[in-house]
């Protein structure tokens, strides 16, 4: 029997069967990248196949509007989008939102899809200047629909994301790419301030393994958190790479602890969302009738 993880409620009782409903529905996300009109089929192909209740919205970024525009069909009406943007050209905050609210507009305009959301990036090469970046773009906002500010999950962001907090109206877009330590330290951070928190980047499958952070880790690290586990057992979490004690997490987990922890972290992108779907019916975590 597996001696379970400190801090993670359920991580030393092994069970077996699907998790609930409410832990998984809607939180894979997928991006548009290369050719958008494979990248739509790919997403319509996810929609409605027997999994299609565990897919997200579909993540558009700005260069790609157009041509994911063009791209649609009749069939996509109401398909949730969140427009995405990289960094603002030559540092201009100016620049990038006048290109988010170009393409806000297309979408508006196009009653096949939703908008739901914008991403767009914080920067500064320190907390003060970070803040100070986010007071910026939070009076500049004009956006009939929620901002998500796209941070990398690392030391010397607790500044902006007071400002956030202070705000009470936008997220955070996650970028899980550096030490289980320092992504242990933003999410505390984040859980801390009531913020939610997506992860967009960093997640490669369903375990932590070389390539990146696991689903179920991040999941369980959210779920520890606001069990009040502190920094060094959330990175343990994060780090860990044996499925078992993780697995039988969440299975654990009633439905008002899914509901709970997803109320903080709606959306996970991942690289590939079958190759994800086969890990989670291959350990029976979910199953075909009930997914």
């Amino acid at each position: 029997m597996s001696e379970g993880l400190v801090g993670l409620p359920g991580s030393d009782h092994p069970g077996s069967g699907p998790v609930v409903e409410p832990l998984l529905d809607g939180l894979l996300g997928d991006v548009v990248s290369g050719d958008a009109e494979q990248a739509l089929a790919a997403h319509r192909d996810h929609r409605r196949a027997w999994y299609g209740d565990l897919i997200g919205a579909l993540r558009v970024p700005v260069e790609a509007a157009e041509q994911v525009i063009y791209a649609l069909h009749t069939s996509d009406a109401g398909l949730p989008i969140v427009l995405g943007s990289g960094p603002a050209p030559d540092g201009d905050d100016l620049a990038l939102l006048e290109n988010l609210r170009r393409a806000r507009f297309q979408f508006l305009d196009n009653h096949r899809v939703e908008l739901i959301a914008v991403e767009l990036p914080f920067a500064g090469p320190g907390a003060g200047s970070a803040a100070e970046r986010a007071r910026i773009m939070l009076d500049s906002l004009d956006f009939t629909v929620p901002a998500w500010f796209s941070v990398p999950a690392e030391p010397g962001w607790e500044a902006a994301f007071d400002v956030l907090r202070e705000d009470g109206a936008e997220s955070v877009a996650l970028q899980l790419l550096g030490s289980a330590q320092d992504s242990a330290t933003s999410l505390r951070a984040l859980i801390d301030r009531d913020l939610p928190y997506a992860i967009t980047a960093g997640v490669s499958g369903l375990v932590t393994d070389a390539d990146g952070y696991g689903l179920l880790n991040a999941l369980c690290a959210t779920r520890a958190a606001l069990n009040g586990a502190e920094v060094p057992e959330m990175a343990a979490i994060l780090a860990e790479k044996e499925l078992e004690p993780l697995a039988s997490a969440v299975r654990r987990m009633s439905e008002a602890d899914a509901a709970t922890a997803r109320a903080f972290l709606p959306t996970v992108v991942v690289p590939s969302v079958r190759a994800l779907v086969e890990e989670l019916e291959a350990e029976g975590l979910i199953e075909p009738d009930a997914a």
